[in-house]
């Protein structure tokens, strides 16, 4: 039976993570039920300076999937069974996005274009992307031999620069699934890196500036 750790991750100075802690753990036990996956719920209990403890927990269970989720989202009903009925069909062989809206149904991260654009997932099926935010991201194991070490995946300034790039070149798919995966009130200033309106200039300078700082 294929193990799947679940990252439920907390920013520094965030609430906690209860409300989306409950549902996720409701959703889990509908999906264990048909007997298909076992699933163990982890938590970054320390913001930010957390997230390395939290993966080297996960890792150590020798899981077959990593299924990120922000904790202060409002998960769709049947997000988590939705994530991997696509991951099956699709064999497995492709890191999925879920798509993340506000209350007013804009979009605020998912499945982007090359050029940091979101992509308006289909309401069935999924549709393929370059890029992608990890607000709710399942990853194949195998996926993370294609990205850097533990400690470099977790920097929380480039946390999504560079993925799909580095899963191209490993010859892993992207997909964004089909539908919004969960809601959240959070407000995001977009960085200029994922902005599709910044010059090259802009996003070479604000990847200067986040690195080197």
């Amino acid at each position: 039976m294929p193990k799947v750790a679940i990252l439920i991750t907390i920013m520094e100075g965030d609430d906690g993570s209860s409300g989306c802690l409950e549902e996720c753990q409701r959703q889990v036990d509908a999906v264990s039920a048909e007997g298909k996956y076992s699933f163990s719920i982890f938590l970054n209990e320390n913001g930010e300076k957390g997230y390395q403890a939290a993966w080297e927990k996960a890792s150590a269970e020798g899981a077959d999937f990593f299924l990120w989720i922000d904790h202060d989202l409002r998960l769709s009903e049947g997000m988590i069974a939705c994530l991997f009925e696509n991951s099956e069909f699709l064999r497995h062989k492709a890191v999925i996005t879920g798509s993340v809206s506000r209350p007013d149904n804009s979009l605020l991260s998912g499945g982007r274009t090359r050029r940091g654009r979101l992509i308006t997932p289909d309401p069935v099926i999924p549709v393929p992307c370059q890029l992608f935010d990890l607000s709710v991201a399942l990853v194949p194991g195998y996926a993370f031999s294609a990205l850097d070490a533990p400690a470099d995946f977790f920097r929380p300034d480039l946390l999504y620069y560079g993925y799909g790039r580095k899963l191209s070149k490993a010859g892993v798919a992207r997909m964004v699934a089909p539908g919004i995966m969960a809601v959240t009130e959070r407000e995001t200033v977009i960085p200029s890196w994922k902005d599709p309106d910044s010059t090259m200039k802009e996003k070479l300078r604000w990847l200067w500036h986040s690195v080197f700082k």
